[in-house]
Formats: structure tokens, sequence, C-alpha cells
């Protein structure tokens, strides 16, 4: 029975000293085993985690981690590395060698056995992270993954394309974001490219109401106006195609939209198969790097402005003003509020790139069909 204290209430004083007892001695426990754990968990392979080998004790190895029994030892397992603070700011390798440490003190495990059990974790997050990221991690990507990732992995997360909080809902290591960065640092130089809009087939007319004003002015800045709208036209029509048509709740295949886990998946798609993609027919090579790079940032721009205008309408200031106005209208009081957009950072630019293809085309086929799709300008150069 514990001991009550001088008001009545139970003295806590003996359960905190037992706390700190274990919380002292847990390193000494860690420290008795690490060599051992550390130096199985380095003879691990790729091909132990991704199970493509020949090798029948490895065969029979992967067996055994499919029998209840063991996936219920790495379910609590993974409960304890997302839940135990000790873990919250390590990463996915010191996390496991630690529990594994503490594990082998526990029960005496066979060292054997806690190698199944690590490969079943390392297994288990490489299959979560690759229906996240869209591609399978290496053991030496998971490896550093922060245990931060894991919660977002196990939690009831629906990444939103256009919400201030996508970048914290998604999941990835950080060698995949190093590689969508340099893949969209690639797009964006777009070597070879056009150096403006442009058609393969033609320049597009302009309408008599577009041509005829044009006629009063100097012949020198009558072309520059004249380019400068048919590029707009270009522009425009090009926009419409993607966004529109192309992306139309009664056009897209849905097997399109499970093809591509991310919006990054797809550009790449149009970019290595762009005669597949109907904006992108009948275009020059250049005329295709041109637009393949602008739509990359059009993307990242469209999620910027409608996180912002997100941001905007849960702010005390603008709450009730902006229930009843649509997204053209909220970014009208915005602009004359001059309200700030948001730093178009690697994070944001990652989270956008990142989203799931799926969220993205939701987005896009709920705000045109509530006629609420706004496209944001082009930047300025």
């Amino acid at each position: 029975m514990a001991k009550q204290g001088p008001d009545g209430d139970h003295d806590t004083s003996a359960f905190s000293t037992m706390e700190f007892i274990v919380e002292a001695r847990r390193p000494v426990l860690v420290a008795r085993h690490r060599n051992l754990v550390e130096e199985m968990e380095l003879s691990l392979a790729d091909r132990f985690i991704t199970g493509e080998a020949d090798n029948p004790r490895l065969k029979a190895l992967l067996k055994e981690l499919d029998a209840d029994s063991e996936q219920a030892r790495i379910a609590k397992t993974m409960s304890t590395l997302t839940s135990d603070q000790h873990y919250r700011d390590v990463t996915l390798r010191d996390a496991l060698i630690d529990e594994l440490c503490l594990l082998r003190e526990q029960g005496a495990i066979e060292i054997a056995t806690l190698q199944m059990h690590v490969i079943g974790i390392y297994r288990t997050v490489r299959t979560l992270l690759a229906s996240r990221q869209g591609e399978p991690p290496s053991l030496a990507e998971l490896r550093p993954l922060p245990v931060a990732m894991l919660t977002r992995l196990y939690a009831d997360l629906r990444p939103e394309f256009g919400s201030p909080r996508l970048p914290e809902n998604l999941a990835h290591t950080p060698a995949f974001i190093e590689r969508v960065m340099a893949t969209v640092r690639r797009m964006r130089r777009a070597e070879g490219a056009d150096p403006h809009w442009l058609e393969a087939a033609g320049e597009p007319p302009l309408t008599r109401e577009a041509e005829e004003p044009l006629q009063s002015l100097p012949e020198a800045e009558r072309l520059s106006v004249r380019a400068s709208l048919i590029r707009d036209r270009i522009r425009s029509r090009f926009y419409r195609q993607v966004f529109i048509t192309y992306l139309g709740i009664d056009n897209l295949d849905p097997r399109d939209v499970e093809a591509h886990p991310t919006v990054l998946h797809w550009l790449e798609s149009i970019e290595s198969t762009p005669h597949l993609y109907p904006f992108m027919q009948g275009q020059t090579a250049g005329q295709k790097a041109f637009r393949l790079a602008h739509l990359m940032q059009k993307v990242i721009q469209l999620h910027e402005m409608y996180a912002r205008v997100a941001l905007a309408s849960d702010h005390p200031s603008y709450r009730e003003d902006f229930k009843p106005l649509n997204t053209r209208d909220r970014l009208a009081v915005m602009s004359k509020a001059h309200y700030p957009p948001l730093t178009l950072s690697s994070e944001l630019t990652a989270a956008a790139t990142l989203c799931p293809f799926a969220a993205f085309v939701r987005f896009v086929q709920e705000r045109v069909g509530a006629h609420d799709f706004v496209l944001p300008p082009d930047p300025r150069r």
C-alpha cells in the first residue's frame, strides 16, 4: 500500500525514485549489449530487406516473419518506437539498436532472433514508406530515417493539396527529398528549352477585338504587343488543356491517377513520355521542355496560393468576412491588405511535388466543379 503524505495525499516520492533508478540504469543496460547488437545490425544488407535473393535460409527467415506471433512483436516494437520519448529525436537505426539491447536484456533473446526481428522492422517501414513516397527506400536510406517520420506513417493523415499542413502530413526519407529537389532543379533549368511560349503549328489567331486596338500603334510597338498577346493566348490555352480538359472529372482515366503515386511522378512521366499527353503532342522538344518547367512551377504556385488563402481564412481578422467569398474575391481582399505570400522554400516545393497525385487531381476537380479554380499568374522575372 502506498504511503500517505501529511495532507492525506499519496506519497509519490517512492515512485519517482524508482523511475529515476530505471532511467539511470538504462544506458548501462544498453551498453552491455551494444557491441553485439551493432555488429548484427551492420551485417544486414539490402537483400535481407527486399527479399530479392535466391537463398533458402533467407526465404525461410522471411516466411517466419509472416507468422502472427512475429507480426505482433513487430507491431509492439513499432508502437514503442513511436511513443517512447527516448526515441523522439533520433534516427531509426539508433532507436532500434537501443530497443534491441533492452529486449535482449529483458529476455536473454538469441542474437539470431533479434536479427530476424530487426529485419522485420526494416521491411515494415520500407513497405509503408514505399506507399507514401512512391519508391521503396534502400537499407542505407532507412537507417538515418528520423523516428518522427514513423509517427506520420502510422497516423491517419490525409495529405491535401493546397493545405498549409501538407508538409507535415507527408512521410519520406531524407535521401528521397534530396532526389526530389535535384529533379525539381533539373526541370527548372529546362536545358534546351525555348525562351518563351511558342506553338509548333503556328501562331494562333487573335480576335478582331484584340487586333483592332493595335492598328494605331507604331509598327515596332504593335509587333511587340501583338507577340505578347499571342504568347499569353498560347499559355492560357495550354493551362486550360491541362487543368480543365486533361484533369477533368469526365476525361481522366482512374487508372492514370493510380499510375502516379505523387505529383512528381506525374511530371516525370510527362517528361519521359510527352507523346502520351494531349497537351504536349505536336510540340518541338524545346517547347516541351519549356512547358514542363512552367507546368511544374505552376503546380507549386497553385499550392502556395491556396495554402495562403487557407491560412488567411482561419485568421480572426478575415474569418467571418471570408465565409461568403469565393477564392478570387478572398485573394482580392488579401492583395489590398498586402497579405504576404508564403516563402517558396524547399519544404513547400517538396510538399507540392510529393503530394499524392490522387489528392492533387481531387483538388483540381472539386474546385473546377465548384467554379472556384483560380490559376495564379506567372512569377515576375
